[in-house]
């Protein structure tokens, strides 16, 4: 669990991103600005075991967009900020990861969002919750001026294919997926910072 003081909890975590819904669709990047998110990236072994996921799903249904991104989970969704703010960004990361007490997360089976995303199942754990709201608290407090998009409750999963299964061919991919096996135990002990380029998510 992360480290921090003993302040009343509801204290703690009431400054939460704010989000901005006024569009449904996002507006294209100006110059020198583009998308980040902040979470904890999967050893290569595991990444592994979901890229051949990916990778069947890519073949089988033309699902594409989740191999854009490593296998993660996400605990501050994406925003826009500045390419001039990274080094703060960075800087903010490495100062929160100096906090953080290692911790276990299992991954374990499948399950679905609607008929638009599959993904691999995060079993319960208090030590990530407890990470996200933290990080989420740390990140509004230091960055007041990011707003998001959207931001549903926080589900942590690992994206096995996202949005672009055809309608009509999500039960015949999830009759598949649900049929597999996935488990798999990592130790978290640091998050980072991704960031959107030329269409693939990578570290900064």
């Amino acid at each position: 669990m992360y480290k921090s003081d003993n302040r009343n909890r509801e204290e703690r975590y009431n400054g939460r991103p704010q989000y901005d819904r006024r569009n449904d669709r996002p507006a294209p990047l100006p110059e020198g600005v583009a998308l980040y998110y902040i979470g904890t990236v999967c050893p290569v072994d595991v990444n592994e075991k979901v890229v051949g996921y990916k990778q069947y799903m890519q073949e089988k249904f033309g699902s594409r967009a989740a191999q854009k991104s490593p296998a993660h989970l996400t605990l501050v969704p994406p925003f826009r900020a500045e390419e001039d703010m990274e080094s703060r960004l960075l800087d903010f990361i490495e100062a929160f990861n100096i906090g953080i007490v290692p911790f276990d997360i299992e991954l374990n089976g499948f399950d679905h969002f609607g008929n638009k995303v599959l993904f691999v199942q995060v079993a319960g754990n208090e030590s990530l919750k407890a990470l996200e709201m933290e990080i989420n608290h740390q990140f509004v407090t230091s960055f007041p001026a990011i707003t998001f998009r959207s931001k549903p409750d926080f589900h942590p999963h690992v994206t096995i294919a996202t949005r672009d299964i055809p309608e009509h061919r999500f039960e015949e991919a999830w009759n598949y997926i649900k049929q597999q096996e996935f488990n798999a135990i990592y130790a978290c002990k640091e998050l980072k910072v991704m960031k959107l380029a030329n269409g693939f998510w990578k570290e900064i």
